[in-house]
């Protein structure tokens, strides 16, 4: 094999390398997105589930910041209070956002209530229905029964009257 013919192969090889070397860091920086997309995910389920918990947890972090800082009780106190601001502003949201649960499930059970009380007045229609159509077939049946013994009636004192 020549130089040149050589030289190409070797060339073909690298572009080649290069572009798997390419795919393999995107895949890479793909599966870091999708990791950091799950997280956040995770932490907003979480603090949707337990905003209580989040809010005491941000006063918890606030205070570790803070105890972390080696320098002037001032610096310290400055994180402390900028952690405890934090903390209230996630007790802020974590209350509006229960606020919101709240009347939201005040909603759903009006809406079920009404469905309710639509349900019982459908049952209580057809219940006055079937009692009306009851009433007028048992009235047809008395009155079929008195006329059949009316019409028997006379049928036996016309049989006993030729005799």
């Amino acid at each position: 094999m020549n130089d040149p013919k050589r030289a190409e192969i070797k060339a073909r090889i690298a572009a080649a390398q290069a572009r798997e070397d390419a795919k393999a860091q995107q895949s890479t920086t793909q599966r870091m997105a999708d990791k950091a997309s799950d997280a956040g995910d995770a932490f907003t389920s979480f603090v949707k589930e337990h905003p209580l918990a989040a809010a005491a947890g941000g006063v918890a972090l606030g205070i570790l910041v803070a105890g972390m800082f080696k320098g002037p009780r001032r610096a310290a106190a400055t994180g402390g209070a900028k952690a405890v601001g934090l903390a209230a502003i996630g007790a802020e949201i974590a209350s509006a956002f229960a606020s919101e649960l709240l009347d939201d499930a005040k909603d759903i059970g009006r809406a079920g209530a009404r469905r309710a009380g639509d349900v019982g007045d459908a049952i209580g229609d057809r219940a006055r229905s079937v009692r009306r159509d009851a009433s007028y077939n048992a009235d047809r049946a008395g009155d079929a029964a008195r006329i059949s013994a009316r019409e028997t009636g006379k049928r036996i004192a016309r049989a006993f009257g030729q005799r």
